[in-house]
Formats: C-alpha cells, sequence, structure tokens
C-alpha cells in the first residue's frame, strides 16, 4: 500500500476534560486536523489519551460540561471508525463494509440510515407488634443497609413483583399465607424497597414496546425519513426508561400508585437506609445521524485495483467524518443528559434536566463519557416523597453501600479508550459519597486502584477504610508480553495477578492508597470476595480454587494471613460467625470446574494462617430418577442454582441453622409413540443443616415446587417463557416459604410438613394453553361420538355452536 498521508479538516476539541469552571470563548466549531495515515491499513492519526486524577469535578457552567461531552463523543466516534477501517482492510480482509445500493461512487451528501441503537424491611405494620428477629428478610451485604430485590416482607406480609404485578400476601400467624391484593405494575418491574406504608418499585420500560397512544412515545420515538424516496427508519434517543412508581399500602388490601417517575436509561441497583432509598442507574444516549460505519456506495465492490481501492475508502472516511462534526455541531445538553418525566392526573410532565449551572454534574478530569450514571436519592419518610437527582458522566459502575457511604466503582476508561492505546493497565476510579445524612447524597472523595473490580462484594467500608479487591490485566493481554523463555526463546505471559487495595478520605477531595497487597494467585482471577471486620477473604480460580485470608486490621499494611487450595470455585461467600465461612460454587477436581454440579462448602477460619475446608456437600443433580446413570443418561439438563450468581436467592436462617437454596433442572420427553413430547421440570428447595461447632453439613431436606409446572403426568407439553425455579425463600418462626412464579408454599421446618400452599397472579398459563387442552379434549369427545355411516351430521346453530341431529 503505498505510502502517503491525506489530511482532512475537523472539529478541534481541547486535548483535557474535565473543564471545571467557566470556559471563556467556547465555540461551536474546531480546527483540528486529523491525518489519514496509509500503513498497512487507511490508519486515523487518533488524538493522544492518557489519565490524569479520578477526581470527581463538578460543574459550574453548562457550556462547559457540553463542550467535554461532544469531545468525548467526538474521540469515541474517530477511535470507532478507526476500528472500521482496521477491519475492512486487516482483521477480516477486503470486503467488508457497509453498502449502499444505487448510490453513485462520487456522490456527496448521500448516507445510510443510522443505526437503530440504542430492605429496610417495613417498620409499619397494619396490625399487631413488630416481628422484627422472627423472620428473615433479604441477603443483604451490610447491616443496616437493604438492598433492594423483587421479594419483601415486613413479618405480617410478603410483597412480591411476579410478572407484571405487585403481590400482597397476608400472614396472620406464622404458618400461614394468603392472597391480600395484586396491582398492575407498568413495564417490567424488577426490584422494591419497602419503608413503613410506602414501597418504591423499579420497572423498565422500553421504548419499542410502547403502545401508539402512550405519551411517552412522542418524547423518545421518530419516524425518520431517509434518502430521496419514501424509507423511514425508527430512532430511539433513549431505548429505555427506568420508571419509579411509589405505592402507598398503608391500606394493604388497597394498594395506592403515590407517585409515577421516569428517567432515562437502565436500572442497576438500589439501597435504603433510615428510610432513604438511594436508586442508581446508567443511561447511554443515541444521536439521530452519527455514523459508525464508513457508507460505500455499489460501485466500490467492483473495483479491482487496490489503490483505487483505497482513495475510494479514504473518500468515503472523510465524508462520514465530515458527517458526524456536522452532527456533534449541532448537539445540545439536552441530547446527552438522561431526560426525568413525571405523570400525574393531569398528563405527562417533563421534569428539568439539569440547573442553570448544571452543578449536580459531576466527570472525572479525564474519563468524560457520553454515559451517565445517575443517582436519584427518594426520602419515604415524610408527609411527600422528596428527590434529589445527581449525574456523573461516566461508564457502568459497581455500586457497594455501608450505612454511611456509598461508593461507585467505574472502570478509570471506556472500552473505546484503549484501542490502538493499550499500553495502559486497567484500573478502576472508586467514587465515595457521604449518605449519612438521609436527606441527601454528598461526594466526598475519589481514588484509583489497579485492575478490575468483580462485584459489590469487592468493596467495603470499615471504620473509615475502603477496602478494595481487584484482578490485574483480567483480559489477560498477551500481545504486552516482553519477556522471552531463556531455553525456548518463547514470550512469557503472568496473566492476571490479584490483590487488595486499602483506601482512606484526605478531608478534601481524594481517597489516598494507604496500604496494599497485590500479586496474589498470578494467572487467576477473583471469583469471589467478602471483607468481614478486619479480615478479608478472596477466592480465586484457575484450574485449583484458592481461599486466601487477608489481615486488615492495620489498614496501612494488610498481610496475607493464609491459603487454603481446593477442587472447584466457590462463586458467594457468607459469614456464618467470626470463625466460619458457608459458600456456594461449582464443584470439579484439580483440573476443571463441573458445571453440573451446585456445591455448598464450609470453611474453618479459625485459625487463619491454617484455613480448613470442614464440609462439602454437592447438591446436584436435581433429578430424583434411580436408574440414571448420569445426568445425561435420561435426557436431564444440568442442574443449576440462581444463589451461585445471585446471593439475595441464598438464605442462611441462624435461629435455625439452615440454609435454603435453589436447585433446578428439566428434560424434553418423548411420548411412547415417539411422535411428540413435553417438558418435564424440576424446581426445588434444598435446605442443608449447618453445624458451625462440629463444623459438618447435612441434607435437612426438600421443598419441591414441580407439581405447579408439570400436569398429573409429571410433564407440561409447552416451554415456560418464564422461570420455573423457586426463586426465593423466607423463614417465619418454624416455617419455611418458598416462592416461584405459579405459587407459594409454607412447610414446618422441622420435618418439612407441607402446610399451605398458595396459587398467585402474575404469570397465569396463557389463554392459548388452555384452549389448545379444550381442543384436545373436544378432539377426543369428538373422535368417540362421530357418528356412523347413515347418521345425521351436525349443523351450525344461528349462534355459531354445533348442534348434532340424531334418530330417536
Amino acid at each position: 500500500m503505498p505510502n502517503r498521508r491525506t489530511a482532512l479538516l475537523v472539529l478541534a476539541m481541547m486535548l483535557t476534560s474535565g473543564c471545571l469552571g467557566a470556559i471563556d470563548d467556547i465555540e461551536d466549531e474546531f480546527d483540528r486536523t486529523i491525518d489519514i495515515l496509509s500503513e498497512d491499513y487507511p490508519k486515523l492519526d487518533l488524538p493522544e489519551r492518557t489519565r490524569t486524577q479520578p477526581t470527581l469535578q463538578s460543574y459550574d457552567e453548562c457550556d462547559a460540561l457540553l463542550f467535554d461531552l461532544k469531545n468525548a463523543l467526538y474521540d469515541e466516534m474517530l477511535v470507532r471508525l478507526d476500528q472500521e477501517s482496521y477491519y475492512h482492510w486487516v482483521g477480516w480482509g477486503w470486503g467488508w463494509g457497509w453498502m449502499e445500493d444505487g448510490v453513485e461512487f462520487a456522490a456527496d451528501g448521500d448516507t445510510a440510515a443510522p443505526s437503530q441503537q440504542g430492605q429496610g424491611q417495613g417498620q409499619g405494620q397494619a396490625q399487631g407488634e413488630s416481628r422484627e428477629g422472627e423472620y428473615s428478610g433479604t441477603n443483604n451485604q451490610e447491616s443496616g443497609v437493604d438492598e433492594a430485590d423483587f421479594l419483601k416482607t415486613d413479618g405480617y406480609h410478603i410483597y412480591m413483583l411476579n410478572g407484571q404485578s405487585l403481590v400482597i400476601m397476608d400472614v396472620p400467624e406464622f404458618g400461614e399465607v394468603g392472597l391480600a391484593a395484586e396491582m398492575e405494575i407498568e413495564g417490567s418491574p424488577l426490584q422494591m424497597m419497602i419503608d413503613g406504608d410506602r414501597i418504591v418499585i423499579a420497572s423498565m420500560i422500553y421504548a419499542w414496546n410502547l403502545p401508539e397512544d402512550h405519551p411517552l412515545r412522542e418524547l423518545l420515538v421518530e419516524e425518520v425519513q431517509w434518502g430521496s424516496g419514501d424509507d423511514v427508519y425508527t430512532y430511539y434517543r433513549y431505548s429505555n426508561l427506568v420508571k419509579y412508581t411509589v405505592v402507598d399500602i398503608s391500606d394493604r388490601a388497597a394498594p395506592e400508585v403515590e407517585r409515577e417517575l421516569f428517567i432515562e436509561g437502565n436500572y442497576h441497583t438500589a439501597r435504603l437506609v433510615d428510610g432513604t432509598v438511594r436508586s442508581v442507574t446508567h443511561s447511554y444516549a443515541n444521536f439521530d445521524g452519527l455514523r459508525y460505519w464508513v457508507s460505500l456506495p455499489s460501485e466500490y465492490w467492483q473495483l479491482e485495483d487496490e489503490e483505487d481501492r483505497e482513495r475510494a475508502w479514504e473518500f468515503h472516511l472523510r465524508e462520514t467524518i465530515e458527517n458526524n462534526e456536522d452532527v456533534i455541531n449541532g448537539l445540545t445538553l439536552d441530547d446527552f443528559i438522561p431526560h426525568m418525566y413525571e405523570m400525574t392526573d393531569s398528563g405527562l410532565y417533563s421534569l428539568p434536566t439539569t440547573s442553570e449551572d448544571c452543578g449536580e454534574v459531576a466527570a472525572s478530569t479525564d474519563s468524560v463519557s457520553r454515559g451517565f450514571t445517575s443517582i436519584m436519592t427518594l426520602q419515604l419518610l415524610g408527609d411527600d416523597v422528596e428527590i434529589e437527582v445527581d449525574h456523573i458522566a461516566s461508564t457502568w459502575a459497581h455500586v457497594y453501600a455501608s450505612q454511611d457511604v456509598l461508593v461507585l466503582a467505574e472502570p478509570a476508561n471506556d472500552w473505546w479508550w484503549f484501542w490502538r492505546n493499550s499500553g495502559w493497565d486497567d484500573a478502576t476510579n472508586i467514587h465515595a459519597f457521604d449518605i449519612s445524612d438521609t436527606t441527601s447524597t454528598t461526594y466526598l472523595g475519589s481514588g484509583r486502584v489497579d485492575g478490575t473490580v468483580q462485584d459489590q462484594f469487592s468493596m467495603s467500608e470499615y471504620e473509615g477504610s475502603i477496602r478494595v479487591a481487584t484482578t490485574s490485566d483480567m483480559w489477560g493481554r498477551w500481545w504486552l508480553a516482553d519477556e522471552t523463555d531463556p531455553e525456548t526463546g518463547e514470550p512469557v505471559f503472568t496473566g492476571p495477578t490479584n490483590g487488595v487495595t486499602v483506601l482512606q478520605y484526605d478531608g478534601v477531595d481524594t481517597l489516598e492508597e494507604v496500604g496494599k497487597v497485590d500479586g496474589l494467585a498470578p494467572g487467576e482471577r477473583i471469583w469471589s470476595a467478602r471483607f468481614v471486620g478486619e479480615r478479608g477473604y478472596l477466592v480465586t480460580f484457575r484450574n485449583i480454587d484458592p481461599l486466601w485470608v487477608i489481615d486488615l486490621s492495620d489498614p496501612t499494611d494488610p498481610v496475607v494471613l493464609g491459603e487454603l487450595e481446593i477442587p472447584g470455585v466457590s462463586t458467594y461467600i457468607h459469614p456464618v460467625n467470626e470463625d466460619t465461612l458457608l459458600t456456594i460454587g461449582i464443584g470439579g477436581d484439580m483440573e476443571r470446574l463441573d458445571w453440573s454440579v451446585t456445591q455448598i462448602s464450609l470453611f474453618d477460619v479459625s485459625d487463619p494462617t491454617n484455613p480448613t475446608l470442614a464440609a462439602a456437600m454437592p447438591l446436584s443433580p436435581a433429578y430424583t430418577d434411580e436408574n440414571c446413570e448420569d445426568v445425561r443418561s435420561c435426557g436431564w439438563s444440568w442442574s443449576w442454582s440462581e444463589a451461585t450468581y445471585e446471593h439475595k436467592a441464598f438464605t442462611y436462617w441462624a435461629p435455625e441453622n439452615l440454609l435454603a437454596v435453589p436447585l433446578s433442572t428439566y428434560r424434553y420427553v418423548y411420548h411412547e409413540d415417539g411422535r411428540y413430547g413435553g417438558y418435564e421440570y424440576v424446581s426445588m428447595l434444598k435446605l442443608i443443616d449447618v453445624d458451625a461447632e462440629n463444623l459438618t453439613l447435612s441434607e435437612h431436606g426438600d421443598v419441591d415446587h414441580s407439581p405447579f409446572y408439570n400436569n398429573e403426568d409429571g410433564e407440561t407439553n409447552w416451554w415456560f417463557s418464564y422461570s420455573t425455579n423457586i426463586r426465593r425463600s423466607i423463614f417465619m418462626g418454624d416455617y419455611v416459604y418458598a416462592f416461584s412464579a405459579l405459587g407459594v408454599t409454607v412447610h414446618r421446618t422441622a420435618d418439612l410438613a407441607p402446610i399451605e400452599e398458595l396459587d398467585i397472579p402474575g404469570h397465569e398459563l396463557p389463554s392459548w394453553y388452555y384452549d389448545e387442552e379444550m381442543i384436545d379434549d373436544e378432539e377426543d369427545a369428538n373422535e368417540e361420538d362421530d357418528p356412523v355411516d347413515g347418521e345425521e351430521g351436525s349443523e351450525e346453530s344461528s349462534d355459531g355452536s354445533a348442534e348434532t341431529g340424531s334418530e330417536s
């Protein structure tokens, strides 16, 4: 490919972002020059990307915020077009691209259609005294910090989001259950928080699924004409919204919607502390007309000369960039920041997007993103629900909360930032907020840690220290290896390593690193973590499962105390007491994982320098066929438990030393005639006795919900569009309640004798299922009653029913 450079003029954006104060003479258009370097492919001369500080800087001028957002969008656009060029010429070989049929090769201004992108448990009860301590609630990470879930209880009532319904159940006495009320919730309800006589329900609204007459539709959906014909495409500024439905449940039998709020984006999680809900969402706007591909005319594919193809490609690459310049120059702040709406009796109202100075928006100084993480603070205890919203220009973040501090862990840079910039190690920005005041969420400071955070359990706040467990080089970037084996001369790749970093607030705006232990388990990554007081526990994995015990009593000098290597891997760690850990995970041997085995393990950490595996219990398989040699021989799928990846499905009830976790599987069974068959479901709740004193695990028994999903023959002839699993459990007094989509069961914990069973609304069998059953029954009846030759047939009555004639 000839070595030449083609200059093209584009927007000139400032090389620094996170502009904090007023910026004088901010221009709408700029004149930065970007070259196309003809090397191994037509390569854009991308601007330099560096890191400075993770500190969040608030804006005091909206123009400065818009300037940074355009800058970030422009840089991302250039990188993605450079990727397009690379994959067209190198990655996938010549012949890849976006073709426009019927467009002349040198036509100017023609474009293709743009891409269509997109607990506290209740404290107030309606009856009796508080039953606090007599029932299990949501399995929360931190005491006093309730996490949102689809199932909640206040001891006298159980609240469940099921399908599109809020289902409220009465518990007059432990061991009883009855249906109190059902309310339809708009959209797809996900999780809720309850405090006193109010519930806040978070649900997803999908723009593409809005009815034609929905008032939100005209705000989110636009039919745009493109080309010279009558072709139109549907443009979604935001594909999704999060709806918060505030429900007054002072009368549990007649819940009423008190407030309906919408914010553009996707729901992430929520926490409740002292009557205040803080919910986190993330939004990512689409921009009509912005193109991340190079539009090519049909004639391009007939060019045989490589230089002609390259010139054509560069021409249309320039054309695409110029088009995108115009689009970006035309954007306003309103196009970026997620909008909020409220539905009232008078109709739908748009709430202010920002204040006059955009003071509620912040961003890290060198990692402004066109995405926004929004923290909505809702105070539930007052007569009215008060709301505060803060926005952070960021990528998707993990969320942790103690009673006093909310922590966000976001990647230091978005994915596209590393393209042709891979010399940087992965890093995570840690942002801390003071939530000790129930009326506000106040930014404290930020720090940066090496590596990637696994989940919320990889973070903890304890006595002013924020502890963060990370895996560095999780990607295993083999292309960065610079060492060679002296014997073979082959590259040596160390791959991932793990560690714990301790941060402390400096009193101004920085989380300073005060201690660190790293280099743990080279070549492995963190699968689970848990911080308990002055100790931290990590489970890393590659072929075996090391459990690491870390002493954090001195925040400035964290030390590894002990390590244990066992087969399999634990995906969730639950502290039974200060000397015992209970875990759930995947079984296996010293060579590999066995994904068909769900395993419960009990660890003795009384001597932290010598942790031991005290007991292990494989729960799989879930099926009960005695004649099956293995899971596959009788057609069963591998069994699984939601508790291996969702800690809220893991219920440990300390008063009874009982663990409850769901376990499920299914198979397809052919009927004897071999023509067709049906699904057979196994939906169980496994109960395990946990003896922390003698360090043993033993099977207590099962709760079976399979009959909810199988007919009398033990199977059903259709595939459920929703989960057939038991998904949650609650211990109440001497009973265990199990919940799945179609029903609730109550069993006595001592002997698991069935006490109550309740069909619940929200996921009824579809009408066509009943119709199919009725049709089959009618066909069978007709076969039995078919008239013989010479008898009269049937006649249709005036109302459409069939009347069969007969001889007397």
